[in-house]
């Protein structure tokens, strides 16, 4: 049993009656109570705003925010990717609300990989890549989307990115890794073994290895030189990448910002290729 229905039914004796009702409200939705705010949650309830913040102290929470944390990761332990494809949404009174809950997960992702990051770490990190010979990006799966995102960028710093493709051929490519190098891999829950393995490789031939995932449980974090956690947690079908895209642009920005004079330069050249080549519309919306 997850740790917080534990504790409300080790704890359901000592409850007011109102305290009665959040807890019943939460046991009978399971998936809507997790995506409530402290407002949602007592209208639901049918108590006040106060009600719910002393019921979150009475639970052993430091605030509310912590409580909807252990409930949002209550529902996701007990949801793998089958059965979140099969649940039913019988609980939610829309389907507005399906979405509106998928916003705010969002939103909790952002915000635990925002307080989770050791911002020493991640200059060192940008450090670290600023000054390798080579930078090496590599992914599978899902995380594709975002190595792609990370290496547009990147290319635009830098002349020496190269993205690892997804194939056989990425062997070829890690093989020719050295200490100088640095490698950027991201994967998520579930993670691909061929990360895995290619991740070990290019750390083996003493490369610089730098992981983007989502969890302490993660095996890229035995390799890795520095690790960033990116929560992908989500109420529905598919993983979230919306912090890991969030992580990126943080990371992006701030090599952009140790870089600028080189940037600059760079951009000058590319955007003069741009416009001999035409690349943008010259559309101008109408002036209102």
């Amino acid at each position: 049993m997850p740790d917080i229905y534990h504790r409300i039914s080790s704890q359901r004796e000592q409850m007011s009656k109102s305290q009665k009702k959040i807890a019943n409200f939460i046991i009978e939705h399971p998936n809507q109570a997790p995506f409530l705010n402290v407002e949602g949650l007592a209208n639901a309830a049918d108590v006040s705003d106060a009600t719910i913040v002393r019921f979150a102290a009475f639970m052993g929470y430091r605030g509310f925010p912590e409580m909807q944390l252990a409930l949002q990761n209550a529902m996701q332990e007990q949801l793998n990717a089958t059965e979140r494809f099969k649940h039913p949404s019988e609980e939610a009174q829309s389907e507005d609300q399906d979405l509106y809950a998928i916003f705010l997960r969002d939103q909790a992702n952002i915000q635990e990989t925002m307080e989770a990051i050791d911002m020493q770490a991640f200059h060192a990190a940008a450090d670290t890549v600023i000054n390798s010979k080579r930078i090496f990006i590599l992914a599978n799966r899902s995380a594709v989307s975002v190595a792609d995102l990370l290496h547009y960028h990147l290319s635009f710093i830098f002349e020496n990115v190269e993205i690892v493709e997804p194939s056989d051929r990425a062997i070829d490519q890690i093989s020719t890794i050295r200490e100088d190098d640095v490698l950027i891999a991201l994967s998520f829950v579930r993670y691909s073994n061929h990360t895995l393995r290619l991740f070990q490789m290019a750390k083996d031939r003493g490369a610089k290895a730098i992981a983007i995932t989502d969890g302490l449980s993660s095996p890229l974090l035995t390799a890795a030189d520095y690790s960033f956690m990116a929560s992908s947690k989500s109420p529905s079908l598919t993983h979230s990448l919306t912090a890991p895209i969030s992580l990126i642009h943080a990371f992006i920005a701030l090599i952009g910002k140790e870089k600028a004079a080189d940037v600059k330069k760079r951009l000058r050249t590319i955007e003069e290729a741009w416009r001999d080549f035409n690349v943008f519309s010259n559309f101008k919306p109408p002036s209102a």
